[in-house]
């Protein structure tokens, strides 16, 4: 770190999201030292702290989903249903940067906390909504997932699976991170916007809207007149080279060369089929093309006849594009994540390796700071009171009333 000062020191969070889209952009705030306070429902909380316990969660009896995009943060147990309760929520308002929510529409109306009941209190603040579908039309309040929201609505969940192939749920939040990581883009952009201007914004993005720019190459073609997208048949591929192939020993090698011409030579060595080369039917790009078919059931033989590991040192030495297929088992172990800090010491997680998935992306000069396990629910009401200036006997009496909710609370009377 060129500064002792972290590089989102100062910048206060006000995150009134559960689950993952809105959290997750909390978690990458943090990790630049943003104090991001997590405010959540008296009792039981954000949802994601209790997921681990059933599916599509693997079990354990530590709240790892949660912790994921929960790490740093501070939380208040607040009832914003309350008049008491909205008027702490509107003091942080006015000493926040950013306020955060996954709250429906309809719901923000009804608390009273859409960014134009909170604006006047703070012209600075930069106020990021994010919803399943938008914020029009008829689906605005429906929940949105991304299982649905982001992969099937978006023709993602139609597009990855094979001409015949099911469907497929995707791993819990796989269209979760990557919205989060737009949320954060769009927050940092309106900080930048506030620098110039000196005025706060409100932006908004959805999981449908993440979804189809995931998906914009193929639906690009569709807006400009193509024919509907051809789902990949790995027995009759477009192009046999981009494919996957199972090894001898049951794992399987994805590959995909985009310049046939550079690297046909070179693929051929490593997979020692010299013949190939002069083959009318894979003399050029456009003789593959025709008979990929053919070619693709020529290498399903080829791949078979080596193991993974052999084939992974073929291709490497030979600079051909490829991946094995790992399972998430493998990738925790992938010398190249642990070599580029993908994975991160959380202080304080004392289960397996005590590690996290690191936030996707480095600053030269701007280190991340330590991370910490993200607070019980309500660990932090009391001292977030304090701050703003609440003496200990309201504080008592506003925990009495469940307007807050302060952890371990008969411990804490003891």
């Amino acid at each position: 770190m060129t500064d002792s000062t972290p590089l989102l020191g100062g910048i206060k969070v006000l995150e009134i999201a559960t689950y993952v889209f809105g959290p997750g952009c909390g978690a990458i705030l943090s990790d630049f030292g943003a104090d991001v306070i997590k405010v959540e429902t008296p009792g039981r909380g954000d949802p994601l702290r209790h997921a681990h316990k059933s599916p599509p969660f693997m079990r354990l009896d530590f709240a790892y989903p949660w912790q994921q995009d929960n790490r740093n943060k501070r939380s208040l147990a607040l009832d914003l249903k309350t008049a008491e309760g909205r008027e702490i929520l509107l003091k942080l308002v006015r000493e926040a940067d950013v306020l955060i929510t996954n709250f429906p529409p309809n719901v923000l109306a009804r608390l009273k906390i859409r960014f134009e009941d909170l604006a006047p209190e703070n012209s600075r603040l930069v106020y990021g909504q994010v919803t399943g579908y938008g914020e029009q039309g008829d689906d605005v309040n429906t929940p949105g997932f991304d299982g649905n929201a982001y992969w099937a609505r978006t023709g993602l969940m139609d597009a990855v699976r094979t001409m015949h192939g099911e469907p497929a749920m995707p791993a819990p939040a796989m269209g979760d991170h990557p919205s989060a990581m737009t949320l954060y883009a769009a927050v940092m952009t309106a900080l930048y916007q506030r620098e110039r201007t000196g005025k706060g914004s409100k932006i908004s993005t959805s999981l449908m809207a993440n979804g189809l720019w995931a998906a914009s190459s193929a639906l690009a073609g569709l807006l400009a007149g193509t024919r509907p997208y051809r789902r990949l048949n790995p027995a009759a591929p477009g192009s046999a080279l981009i494919n996957y192939y199972r090894t001898l020993d049951d794992r399987w090698i994805s590959l995909i060369v985009l310049q046939e011409d550079k690297h046909w030579t070179n693929f051929l060595s490593a997979i020692e089929r010299p013949d190939f080369a002069t083959d009318p039917r894979f003399a050029d790009i456009a003789a593959r093309f025709k008979h990929a078919k053919e070619l693709g059931a020529v290498l399903v033989e080829v791949f078979k006849t080596r193991p993974c590991a052999e084939w992974r040192e073929r291709l490497r030495e030979k600079k051909i594009t490829f991946s094995v297929v790992a399972t998430m088992e493998e990738v925790i172990d992938d010398p190249q994540a642990l070599q580029n800090d993908m994975f991160i010491k959380v202080e304080g997680h004392h289960h397996g390796r005590g590690q996290a998935v690191n936030s996707p992306f480095w600053i030269q000069g701007s280190d991340k700071v330590p991370a910490h396990l993200g607070s019980e629910l309500g660990a932090d009401s009391g001292a977030i009171l304090r701050e703003l200036g609440y003496a200990e006997d309201r504080i008592d009496e506003l925990a009495e009333q469940g307007i807050i909710e302060i952890h371990d609370r008969a411990r804490w009377l003891a």
